[in-house]
């Protein structure tokens, strides 16, 4: 599969584990997530292919917290 689904899937390599974005959020529930701090940290990914899947991820963080709003 090309490209990253609207629903966030973890990406194949496991290095991703590893990115600190996704360390900063992964062992929060989601009452515990700031939007505007995932806001502000996707505005600060520079945009390259390495980093579309934390812009995926984050992009499905904030996606998820508009679910519960």
């Amino acid at each position: 599969m090309n490209g990253y689904p609207i629903n966030w899937g973890p990406p194949r390599d496991l290095s991703f584990k590893f990115h600190p974005l996704y360390i900063k959020y992964n062992n929060l529930p989601f009452s515990g997530i700031d939007a505007a701090t995932v806001k502000t940290d996707l505005n600060a990914v520079i945009a390259t292919a390495e980093s579309a899947s934390i812009c995926s991820y984050l992009s499905w963080l904030l996606r998820t917290k508009a679910l519960l709003a």
